[in-house]
């Protein structure tokens, strides 16, 4: 059990320095291009320190996406340049090592942050497995980006292909464990950013409004512990390898208020534009939905025009790098696709030579009816009646409204009123209620809306003055402790005590996958599930009787059906 588990942590230590390096070389390279040597601590009213891993995640992404279009992933020569990222800020590090940075990282709050809460969130690994969705294209996607270059009219392979995620990039390299474990410390790593940001506003912030945002959502993620059907309450949690959903409500959290502060004290930096930038285009390369966050970013830039903080000159060249990815990535989705955005019928050109005419659309409303959309089809009341029919929605829901009914009494009765200006309550009041309606449209799913939840109790602690009484650093290491421990389920917990093997497993070497559930010839190069539709990490698979042919174009490949 305790060899386990610490091989279990020191592979973690070692993905989050990873990206720790890359972000803080990526830093670096931005300050030499501005010609500008920041010695700034803080950013977006986070450490820099603790931005450096989640700035490592956006570059190496994108650096992965730029590189396959030419190249597969599965190389010693990616892994080498994926090394050589971490070079600048390898060489910075040990050019500036000192005896007194040891010093201070022995403190109560970094051995927490570090040590104790990775610790709590790995154990999840005992109780972990593969979710649906990861065997039914995530993984087959990872193997294609190994074994392949950008392969124009992808999508015609297996329509789900089409969703790429800049994750299936990221995920792709991880390939390095028999028991697939990286995949599932990618996502826990956003976790451990969450609560890395929600601990240090905590305890260190000398903003109340920052501190009473992470006093209300650890409250809430304590009520999430409780209700009909034993708790539930769309508060965050450690889902299966597969799923990008709760790292796009972190975010998506994490984003809204930043940015909603920065609305509120009218101050912003060059540098924290172009990370802002990044970081909501991030999102969007994870999952289209999370398009939606760009709602504020877009009145935020608006303010700073109206202020007159930056010249439209000024932001248009702060906004350059973004525009030259962001334009990659719908080339890339236009090539893979023949849509700019996919499913979205509307933005599909159907001239391309490699595009089935109509086929998006079928996509599409597979799409939303699997999500139980509303469609216009039947009444709104029906449709309403039969969403909640499904109790686990209807659950977390009821819940929801408990929890959040439960934080409005609490700050009526231990905070003191606090007013906030008309022009960011309107913001808020609109994102929130924009965001409900795209659920409506396109999937009331508790998962989805992961987010939402938390900038709503989020805003309860922007809206609140001074705590009526005095939270000692006891009280406020136990909160942040019990938060971590409930997230992980008690399940993971006997599995790690009673030292139970691993759930997570190679499905390229997986006897019951490639024997016993198997795959069914049905053209010579062709299979698809003998049970079932998962493909796993199998590429001659296709979960469709469809005879597909590859031709060349130039170093590209071009799939047709």
């Amino acid at each position: 059990m305790i060899v386990t588990f610490s091989t279990l942590f020191f592979k973690y230590t070692l993905l989050y320095l990873y990206l720790y390096f890359c972000g803080y070389s990526l830093f670096l390279f931005i300050n030499y291009v501005m010609k500008k040597d920041s010695h700034e601590t803080h950013f977006l009213y986070t450490k820099v320190n603790y931005l450096y891993p989640l700035i490592g995640v956006i570059f190496v992404g994108n650096f992965l996406f730029i590189f396959n279009t030419f190249f597969p992933l599965d190389s010693f020569f990616i892994n080498a340049l994926l090394l050589s990222l971490t070079i600048p800020s390898l060489l910075k590090i040990l050019t500036n090592l000192k005896i007194q940075n040891f010093q201070k990282f022995k403190s109560v709050f970094n051995i927490g942050i570090y040590f104790v809460i990775p610790s709590l969130l790995i154990i999840s690994t005992f109780d972990i497995n593969f979710n649906y969705d990861a065997g039914y294209y995530h993984l087959l996607h990872q193997s294609w980006l190994r074994e392949s270059n950008l392969i124009i009219g992808f999508v015609n392979i297996f329509w789900p292909l089409g969703m790429s995620s800049i994750y299936e990039y990221i995920s792709a390299v991880l390939w390095f464990d028999t028991s697939f474990v990286l995949l599932h410390f990618l996502n826990l790593y956003f976790v451990h950013f969450f609560y890395i940001f929600i601990s240090d506003n905590l305890v260190n912030s000398k903003r109340r409004d920052l501190t009473n945002i992470s006093i209300f959502i650890l409250i809430y993620s304590l009520l999430d512990n409780f209700g009909i059907g034993g708790g539930r309450n769309g508060y965050i949690y450690i889902q299966g390898v597969g799923k990008q959903d709760v790292t796009v409500g972190i975010l998506f959290f994490f984003l809204a208020i930043v940015m909603l502060l920065k609305l509120k004290d009218k101050n912003i930096t060059s540098l924290e534009i172009i990370i802002l930038s990044f970081l909501n285009f991030f999102i969007y390369q994870i999952k289209v939905s999370g398009v939606f966050i760009i709602y504020i970013y877009l009145f935020l830039i608006l303010s700073l025009l109206r202020y007159k903080k930056f010249k439209i000159k000024k932001l248009f060249l702060l906004h350059l790098p973004i525009i030259i990815f962001a334009l990659s990535w719908l080339l890339k989705s236009v090539y893979t696709t023949g849509c700019f955005i996919y499913p979205v019928n509307f933005t599909c050109y159907e001239g391309f030579s490699w595009y089935v005419k109509n086929s998006t659309i079928e996509f599409e409303q597979i799409s939303t009816s699997a999500s139980l959309a509303f469609d216009n089809s039947i009444p709104f009341s029906e449709w309403a009646k039969t969403t909640g029919a499904f109790e686990y929605r209807m659950q977390v829901f009821i819940n929801f409204l408990a929890s959040l009914i439960s934080l409005i009494f609490i700050k009526v009765i231990f905070f003191k009123k606090q007013k906030l200006s008309l022009e960011i309550g309107l913001l808020a009041f609109s994102f929130i209620f924009f965001n409900f309606i795209y659920l409506i449209f396109f999937g009331p799913i508790p998962r989805y809306a992961v987010g939402l939840g938390l900038v709503i109790v989020g805003m309860l602690g922007l809206y609140s003055d001074e705590l009526k009484f005095r939270l000692n650093n006891l009280m406020k290491y136990s909160l942040i402790f019990i938060s971590v421990f409930l997230l992980v389920r008690s399940t993971a917990y006997v599995a790690w005590i009673n030292d139970y093997d691993l759930r997570l497993f190679d499905p390229r070497t997986s006897y019951e996958i490639n024997t016993e559930i198997g795959f069914r010839q049905y053209s010579e190069n062709w299979v698809e599930p003998f049970i079932g539709d998962q493909c796993w990490a199998n590429i001659q698979c296709t979960n469709a009787e469809v005879d597909i042919t590859f031709k060349k174009y130039g170093i590209f490949k071009v799939a047709y059906k």
